[in-house]
């Protein structure tokens, strides 16, 4: 039995010995939670941005870098607030922060400065990494 618990331990320690750190090396992605929050008070401009966010979503998502998308369907507001968060919320795979960030840095809403985002790290799925 010791042997056993032994094994199952040195297991999961070289598992999660494979941290952020190293994951360019492994070529694992890390996962980041992104959280946009609304940067204008144009309603016009936010509505007609909408459709080009969601297509460049779609792109990021069937290529497997965007996932867990998640929309609040229970706010209503019509008028877009400077500050009011986004309905939207998923997960990023990239390696870096800082790729994560340039991937962003491209999307519509970014681009026509409607929207900011945070970027949360919330690691590595290491179960589907092996």
């Amino acid at each position: 039995m010791r042997k056993i618990l032994f094994t199952y331990s040195f297991v999961l320690l070289s598992l999660f010995s494979i941290s952020s750190v190293y994951a360019e090396d492994f070529d694992i992605r890390n996962t980041y939670a992104v959280v946009w929050t609304i940067d204008t008070d144009d309603d016009e401009l936010y509505k007609h941005t909408l459709a080009a966010q969601s297509t460049k979503m779609l792109e990021l998502w069937t290529s497997g870098i965007l996932e867990n998308v998640y929309l609040d369907n229970k706010k209503t507001d019509e008028v877009v607030h400077k500050g009011y968060v986004g309905k939207v919320m998923f997960f990023i795979k990239a390696k870096t922060k800082e790729e994560a960030k340039k991937i962003l840095d491209e999307m519509p809403l970014v681009k026509k400065k409607v929207a900011k985002y945070d970027l949360y790290p919330v690691g590595i799925l290491w179960l589907k990494q092996f």
